[in-house]
């Protein structure tokens, strides 16, 4: 893989993975070894049910994100992921509650959750 190398993961149960993944376990950490970089020092710009969208750090090589996205669009096809390397913004969304569980797993690996917001008080 060019660019940065993977993060050696402790040996920690691996994250929900839905039925129809067909990555075996090396692959799956390999994928979660990706999304660990790529989510480090992300920004989260969007997060809702069904959808996430985090920019991308600087110092995180493109073809890393754009393997990234080649592996999950293949064993996961229920994702709609999208990736815009001049903005650096990675889109990761499901179309159906069922999979809501599946997007969570991914601002899992990504190390990322939602923006708090600030509650005002009346």
């Amino acid at each position: 893989m060019e660019g940065l190398p993977l993060v050696p993961l402790p040996p920690v149960p691996l994250p929900v993975v839905p039925p129809s993944c067909s990555l075996d376990d090396a692959e799956l950490r390999e994928q979660l070894g990706r999304y660990r970089v790529v989510g480090d020092a992300a920004e989260v710009l969007e997060w809702d049910k069904r959808r996430r969208v985090i920019r991308v750090a600087a110092s995180v090589p493109a073809s890393l994100v754009e393997r990234l996205v080649e592996v999950e669009r293949a064993c996961c096809p229920f994702f709609e992921l999208s990736w815009e390397p001049h903005d650096r913004r990675l889109m990761v969304s499901v179309s159906d509650s069922e999979h809501e569980p599946a997007l969570d797993a991914i601002g899992d690996a990504l190390g990322v959750s939602a923006p708090v917001t600030d509650a005002k008080t009346v």
